[in-house]
């Protein structure tokens, strides 16, 4: 599924969990879509103007930072999963934007 599609599906917010099929041991959370945390999204499906997407990339079984962005490359790949939170994950009310 797409990344715009998980965004969408999820009542058009950020701050879900991805993985990849080609990701080995890595997530990442979804921090926002052109520039957004919530709302719709710009353009039209499935590309939705190929809108930008920002993320923070999470070793899977340690939460230690990896390098997986800050960007998706290709957020209209239909390779990605959501996954639950990952239990080692301490939230916050308000997700920190990645620097750029």
């Amino acid at each position: 599924m797409t990344i715009y599609r998980m965004y969408a599906d999820n009542g058009n917010r950020a701050g879900f969990w991805v993985q990849h099929r080609t990701w080995l041991n890595a997530c990442a959370q979804i921090q926002s879509i052109a520039g957004q945390r919530n709302g719709k999204l710009p353009g039209f499906a499935p590309l939705h103007d190929n809108a930008e997407v920002v993320i923070r990339g999470f070793d899977v079984r340690s939460g230690r930072p990896v390098e997986l962005g800050p960007r998706l490359d290709t957020p209209q790949d239909h390779n990605y999963t959501v996954i639950a939170e990952p239990g080692w994950y301490r939230g916050t009310a308000e997700m920190p934007i990645a620097a750029e």
